[in-house]
């Protein structure tokens, strides 16, 4: 070390000062490529932050329409099958949108209410119908789901679309709760 400090001070070895830059600048260089990164990681945050607030109220007005349509079509379910067929394409649609602006563990409920959707879209709709027998109905309940599409299936797939609704405004209420604190 003293040798190093004898050339820098005494001597003024141009060698020795250019190997010491060296060293100093490659030491800025990536402390400089951090906090890059840091700030661009910091700025693709803000911009998904930004497109999810434009975005989000759009969403969540469109799937409560089509919550309502579903909601309306189950008054007369029978004669509104091809209704609801198409509303429950529209909202396939619209969570797959919806999807890719949630994070990862947010975003499977959609991805797992838009599978559902989108299996029972390919099965044949089925009447609803009051059985005289429950028992037989209980017993044929599971066989009939592998096969067709019932109006329970679609009931359940209106009650998670309302449980997607609910957690996309709780995650709205949350970000706007932490931008205030």
């Amino acid at each position: 070390m003293e040798d190093i400090l004898r050339k820098l001070f005494t001597e003024w070895k141009l060698d020795t000062w250019a190997n010491v830059l060296e060293v100093v600048g490659f030491g800025i260089t990536i402390i400089s490529l951090i906090i890059a990164l840091f700030v661009k990681s910091e700025l693709t945050r803000l911009k998904l932050s930004y497109i999810f607030d434009n975005r989000i109220k759009q969403h969540t007005k469109l799937l409560k329409k089509s919550a309502s349509n579903l909601n309306s079509f189950f008054d007369d379910y029978d004669n509104n099958l091809n209704s609801i067929k198409a509303e429950l394409n529209i909202c396939s649609s619209e969570l797959q949108d919806l999807k890719t602006k949630l994070g990862f563990w947010q975003g499977m409920k959609c991805r797992l209410l838009i599978y559902r959707i989108n299996r029972r879209l390919t099965k044949k709709f089925t009447e609803k119908k009051k059985d005289s027998y429950p028992i037989l109905e209980f017993l044929l309940k599971y066989p009939k789901r592998i096969y067709k599409t019932t109006y329970d299936d679609n009931w359940i797939i209106y009650c998670k679309l309302h449980g997607i609704i609910r957690q996309i405004e709780n995650i709205k209420r949350n970000k706007e709760k932490s931008l205030t604190i």
